[in-house]
């Protein structure tokens, strides 16, 4: 089982940081393009990918895809199960990404609001540190009851390996 956190808007402070390192395969890049039913040739083409971008080395990774992974960072790590995403504005990509590139994303709390409600910066860069995007996100952090019910239910299950 993967390997959650739960931290609740208390436990929070505002510059607190999750790094990640992500990287996507052309098999996902299928799998996600048949889901929502994405057919841009630039994901699936190389010569289509540089028609529009011509230093391209494989095809675009597409921007949904990226972003709902991060989406499913504020879900699973930080602030982690239980929270609940109210808003998520990316900016555009400034250059494309492409299957077997790694891009570094980092989460930062940028305020706590009232409610558990906290906003999130969030960082794109690629391999070599360059900005690649950037954007904010509004979350609603669990509360201590989720929190107290996820250490008896969840996390009690990945400590002991299940």
């Amino acid at each position: 089982m993967t390997r959650t956190r739960c931290l609740t808007a208390a436990m929070l402070e505002e510059g607190m940081r999750h790094e990640a390192r992500l990287a996507f395969t052309r098999e996902q890049v299928d799998q996600y393009c048949d889901l929502v039913g994405d057919y841009n040739a630039i994901h699936r083409d190389l010569d289509a990918a540089r028609m529009r971008f011509p230093d391209i080395h494989d095809i675009v990774v597409p921007g949904g895809l990226i972003q709902t992974t991060i989406s499913a960072l504020f879900g699973t790590l930080f602030p982690g199960d239980g929270t609940l995403g109210l808003t998520f504005c990316p900016e555009r990509f400034r250059r494309p990404v492409c299957p077997g590139d790694e891009i570094g994303v980092t989460l930062t709390v940028s305020r706590i609001l009232r409610g558990g409600m906290v906003d999130m910066a969030i960082e794109v860069r690629d391999a070599a540190g360059e900005p690649l995007s950037s954007g904010t996100a509004r979350l609603v952090a669990p509360d201590q009851a989720y929190q107290d019910w996820w250490q008896e239910n969840v996390d009690a299950t990945t400590e002991s390996g299940c």
